[in-house]
């Protein structure tokens, strides 16, 4: 039987996109699509027909963090850029972030979520990233313009795309010492020496200028070989499963073949 897309509702695709995992075996992702689309026939799918099912469906019906992150990762997977998933900064944990010449950072704002961190989070980036975008459900904009620095960028989450409110500008209150706070003891050696883990030598030795351009090189060099993995395989990886893929390093081909 032919599945239609179209007829999952939006409550039924945040329980699909909620009980699904890379990791679900075979029966359960059979039981799992059948309760969320009665009628349809998956007896005839393999364990990788059935991930591009859920795939497809949460495509065509679902808005929720996890392909907006696809959506924005997409976007620089052909460029010369290394780009993560969740970095904390602070107490905040920053959706995406990308490293080139410049920093750039993106938190998602869902008609799911609400704004209450907003605040806290846009200061705790502000520290750190040169650039910052957050990606929100139209019905936050008007909150989100009355909490956001004038330099932050605003997308709205379209059904097919993200749409540009107002573009980032450069932020200008970028804290040296919130930057070295966010690397290890290693990173801070790799990038001012070895022994010169005192913040406040470093504050004293070099500029801020200079600490964000090494601080740039070390979230480059630690977040480098998991983003090429990406970059090498997304041919094989479907968009809901983009940042599993980026934390595990599993090879897709072979989890989704698997047949456990």
């Amino acid at each position: 039987m032919m599945n239609d897309y179209t007829q999952i509702g939006t409550s039924t695709a945040n329980i699909l996109a909620r009980s699904y995992s890379p990791l679900l075996y075979t029966k359960k992702l059979r039981d799992l699509l059948e309760s969320v689309s009665p009628g349809s026939d998956y007896s005839g799918h393999d364990k990788y027909a059935l991930h591009v099912e859920v795939n497809n469906l949460l495509l065509q019906s679902y808005q929720g963090e996890e392909l907006i992150k696809y959506q924005i990762a997409k976007h620089y997977l052909s460029k010369d850029t290394v780009a993560a998933f969740e970095i904390k900064v602070g107490n905040s944990r920053a959706d995406f972030a990308s490293i080139n010449g410049v920093s750039r950072c993106y938190e998602i704002k869902t008609e799911l979520d609400n704004l209450s961190k907003l605040i806290k989070q846009s200061n705790d980036y502000s520290t750190v990233f040169e650039y910052n975008t957050v990606i929100l459900d139209e019905k936050h904009l008007l909150r989100a313009i009355q909490y956001l620095p004038e330099e932050y960028g605003i997308m709205i989450i379209g059904k097919d795309s993200l749409i540009h409110h107002r573009r980032a500008r450069k932020n200008l209150n970028i804290c040296a010492r919130r930057q070295l706070g966010m690397l290890t003891s290693k990173e801070i050696s790799f990038c001012f020496g070895k022994g010169k883990l005192d913040i406040g030598l470093i504050l004293d030795s070099f500029s801020p200028a200079v600490i964000n351009k090494r601080f740039k090189i070390a979230l480059k060099k630690r977040y480098q070989d998991r983003w090429d993995f990406i970059c090498k395989n997304q041919a094989q990886i479907l968009p809901i499963d983009f940042q599993f893929f980026f934390s595990t390093l599993e090879s897709p081909s072979l989890l989704y073949q698997r047949n456990f």
